[in-house]
């Protein structure tokens, strides 16, 4: 069975991860309130990391989940296998979690590559 670990934003290219984001209502024109409707889990793998902040995710998997008070379908995102570009700082927002690789060891030894020290 495959465990999930929580990750926040630390995860490196060819990581697996999934986290959880709202998905919000189209406002009308005059409308200035954001309205949740619903939301998304997107599972996907790290494709690139890139300086300034943005994660390139390849998508494996995106569940959504209605409000209770939302009737419509929701919009989709993408379609399994789609590219996706998202902020770091969002996905740990999230609440990101990193599947664990069957050899810990050697993502460890490719991570030191990756992860600065804080």
């Amino acid at each position: 069975m495959a465990r999930w670990i929580p990750c926040g934003t630390e995860f490196i290219e060819a990581d697996v991860i999934r986290w959880v984001e709202p998905i919000w209502k189209p406002r009308a024109r005059r409308s200035r309130r954001a309205v949740k409707i619903g939301e998304r889990r997107i599972t996907g793998q790290v494709v690139k990391v890139t300086a300034d902040g943005w994660v390139h995710l390849l998508v494996k998997r995106c569940e959504m989940t209605p409000a209770p008070d939302w009737w419509k379908a929701l919009p989709p995102l993408r379609q399994e296998g789609g590219e996706l570009r998202r902020r770091k700082q969002s996905i740990g927002r999230g609440q990101a979690e990193r599947l664990l690789w069957s050899e810990e060891g050697a993502r460890s030894s490719v991570a030191s590559r990756f992860l600065k020290p804080e």
